[in-house]
């Protein structure tokens, strides 16, 4: 489309690593979708299409696993107007992988690398839900509704990304951990950043929960899909009025700051910062 730019983003999911043993299909599907939309939302783009790879065990490939698994699906991509336009299916160990394509106005996409010293940090909704509710699931724990949702169907932010493509300086969605996708940010912007503990917006009902861990999910758990990002000082105004017209809570839980090669963050209020780390692909 003239003066706009495609973008695409791709993740997987495999059962045992990104969600448990005997999930129902249906919430899979929501999973791999919403995900999937909130890389767009962290590039301010307009979600499009997608494409599907599945693979299923001979279990899994069944009339029934697929239709509940595709009402997931097209439950949530009839939500934000994204056509299913291709795909694959093979047998092996159960995995969906998603590529999602938008579309941004021409130079408009938001990126990790042009946070600028003095910028705020804000950080959408609040944190430490997904996490929580993965806990107790792996615990065979009571789960409520909310909790079961943040983690199977969390929401993607697509019009705060929008409405953030003229205003914040870089942005993020929370996946590997609040720290650990703040310090991608600062590794890309050349920047470090300060937060500050009493400013985040841990989740009220985990901190009833968890109230030894609500710190340790919300900083480090990931799987929040909130959107991290920073805006110049001077438009606290406008994301004030952002919060106002999209009914999100937007807190400022931090600024970033001239480029610290011995720590990328600080948090002030935490005693042990050492042991921070967010989501490992690979451990």
């Amino acid at each position: 489309m003239i003066g706009s730019q495609l973008v695409v983003s791709t993740d997987t999911i495999v059962e045992q690593t990104h969600f448990p043993e005997g999930t129902i299909a249906g919430n899979i599907a929501k999973r791999a979708m919403c995900i999937n939309l909130s890389d767009m939302a962290a590039m301010g783009a307009l979600p499009l299409w997608f494409t599907l790879s599945l693979t299923l065990p001979g279990d899994k490939a069944n009339e029934a696993w697929l239709s509940e698994f595709s009402s997931g699906l097209f439950e949530i991509a009839s939500r934000y107007n994204c056509a299913l336009i291709g795909g694959d299916t093979t047998k092996g160990p159960l995995s969906v992988t998603i590529c999602m394509f938008g579309n941004i106005p021409s130079d408009s996409g938001l990126k990790r690398s042009s946070a600028s010293v003095g910028d705020i940090i804000y950080l959408s909704g609040s944190i430490g839900a997904s996490r929580a509710a993965l806990e107790l699931l792996s615990n065979n724990g009571n789960v409520s509704e909310r909790l079961l949702k943040s983690f199977y169907e969390p929401t993607p932010m697509i019009d705060l990304g929008i409405k953030l493509r003229d205003i914040a300086t870089s942005c993020i969605d929370v996946s590997d951990g609040l720290v650990a996708d703040l310090s991608h940010i600062c590794r890309a912007s050349r920047v470090s950043a300060i937060m500050h503990l009493a400013s985040l917006p841990f989740d009220e009902e985990v901190k009833l929960l968890f109230p030894d861990k609500y710190t340790e999910f919300g900083l480090s758990g990931g799987d929040d899909y909130q959107l991290c990002f920073t805006v110049p000082r001077h438009l606290k105004g406008s994301i004030e009025s952002i919060s106002t017209q999209t009914g999100i809570t937007l807190t400022a839980i931090g600024e970033i700051v001239e480029f610290d090669h011995t720590q990328s963050i600080t948090i002030n209020g935490l005693e042990d910062q050492l042991n921070l780390k967010g989501y490992d692909h690979f451990e």
